[in-house]
């Protein structure tokens, strides 16, 4: 019965997080992808500062030497992560969104690879070849010779981005999820990205173009809906239910839900946003979906032991 609630647990963090993509198109529909990041943020910190006043003191103390990379890590996991993540849906679908981000535990084999942590074996090699045919043919829609006039290119290139982003997280995290209560660290994180949003937010810059308070009076109620809805139920109970399931399941049993992200993302932009999947993305998805069953299939024991462990999926 136990071992039931924990995956009911998990399959509700990924079903919150394949609506992400379509919840986020809404709320930046007529606001910056900055803006409404932040607003995000702010909602997500203040839940979790609260949520630290009730946790033992012991649990949430940070070396000073950790701290540099934990800020480090809050702009490539949160505060840099989402303002390419959101300023690439503006360009390019939901459903490609979820597809392309799926991609990120192909960088870590490469950058395990070339690093020689980890050599990439044959197997391996055919898995990473068929995810990467999978992301040409989400990208191009079958039409190679068209492929810079699709007007999703940009945005699919910065979910490539965004997955090599989550790749490099989910590197460098490992150390500070073993030493750290993850819950706490996330938290730390949020409220680190919260800072160093401030800047950029509240001034005229490339990125947010005009300060929030020029704008702040316009925002629309769905914009703040979408943001809270993010804030609660993707980023603080979605990272409980995440973690909760690696701690009880183990991190491999937990990280195969992911697979699901791409579907409930698909189904999500339908009912939302009435996007549809057309056949060169379905097989795409296929594609890709197939390659990184490989890539993971035929990893050594103690590979999967030590990246799954640290595996989280950002939305």
């Amino acid at each position: 019965m136990k071992n039931i609630k924990i995956y009911l647990w998990v399959l509700l963090t990924v079903t919150l997080w394949g609506t992400s993509f379509a919840i986020t198109k809404i709320g930046i529909t007529n606001l910056n992808p900055v803006h409404f990041l932040f607003l995000r943020v702010l909602f997500s910190s203040i839940i979790f500062g609260f949520s630290l006043m009730v946790i033992p003191k012991s649990k949430k103390i940070i070396s000073l030497k950790d701290l540099y990379q934990l800020i480090i890590l809050s702009f490539i996991g949160i505060s840099g992560y989402f303002i390419v993540q959101y300023s690439a849906l503006k360009y390019t679908t939901a459903v490609n969104a979820s597809l392309l981000i799926a991609i990120s535990p192909i960088f870590i084999a490469l950058y395990m690879h070339f690093s020689k942590n980890e050599l990439i074996n044959k197997l391996q090699g055919y898995g990473i070849l068929i995810s990467f045919l999978g992301v040409c043919l989400i990208i191009t829609n079958g039409k190679i010779n068209g492929l810079f006039s699709n007007s999703s290119v940009i945005g699919d290139g910065l979910m490539i981005i965004n997955a090599g982003m989550l790749a490099i997280f989910t590197i460098r995290a490992k150390y500070l999820l073993k030493k750290y209560d993850p819950f706490v660290l996330i938290a730390y994180m949020n409220i680190s990205a919260l800072i160093t949003l401030i800047p950029i937010v509240f001034t005229n810059n490339f990125i947010s173009k005009t300060s929030l308070l020029n704008v702040i009076g316009g925002i629309e109620s769905k914009a703040y809906l979408a943001a809270l809805y993010l804030a609660i139920f993707c980023t603080v109970i979605g990272y409980y239910g995440w973690y909760k399931g690696i701690k009880e399941l183990g991190a491999s049993r937990t990280s195969v839900f992911n697979y699901l992200n791409p579907l409930v993302a698909t189904i999500t932009s339908n009912l939302l946003l009435h996007e549809g999947m057309t056949t060169y993305t379905f097989l795409g998805s296929l594609l890709a979906i197939s390659g990184l069953l490989i890539n993971n299939k035929f990893k050594s024991d103690n590979s999967k032991k030590e990246i799954l462990s640290s595996t989280n999926q950002k939305v």
